[in-house]
């Protein structure tokens, strides 16, 4: 049987596909990005103080590329 994730668990989950979505759309942003690039940096700033790896919660396999639709 497997262990059912913490809500917190779950929670940065959410937070890192957030994230990496939004690094994705970012990167194709234009104009005053910086609030939105300090954003980016506190989202995994959290994810790494609640203990988790973003790479694990979000494999960099899984993620999308911006060669595909988000």
């Amino acid at each position: 049987m497997t262990e059912t994730p913490s809500l917190i668990e779950r929670l940065c989950r959410s937070l890192a596909f957030h994230l990496v979505e939004g690094e994705l759309t970012l990167s194709y942003a234009e104009g005053d990005i910086e609030d939105w690039r300090e954003e980016c940096d506190q989202a995994r700033a959290l994810i790494k103080e609640a203990g988790f790896d973003i790479d694990v919660l979000y494999p960099i396999l899984d993620r999308p590329t911006s060669e595909e639709p988000a």
